[in-house]
């Protein structure tokens, strides 16, 4: 059963973000995860320091709610390898 990403966490993620970047829910987990997320972000961007970002928040959202959310950066251009269409 697929499990929408709950807007709170959505929003938080967002919030973290450069303007350009696009925030993708998948609707696909790897293991153990309850949501999924793709970050997709400009070429230029800080993909390290952004990840760590995004790690520190989705890690307290997730110990706050006792869920598993992945999440990863990547390019725009590596966006159709990422995201079926």
């Amino acid at each position: 059963m697929e499990k929408r990403i709950p807007q709170a966490l959505l929003a938080q993620i967002k919030a973290a973000l450069p303007p350009s970047a696009e925030v993708v829910p998948l609707d696909f987990t790897y293991e153990d995860e309850d949501y999924n997320v793709a970050v997709f972000v400009d070429e230029g961007i800080d993909r390290q320091k952004l990840q760590d970002r995004l790690y520190d928040l989705i890690f307290d959202y997730d110990d706050a709610h006792g869920t598993a959310t992945l999440c990863y950066v990547w390019l725009k251009s590596e966006r159709s390898h990422i995201v079926a269409a």
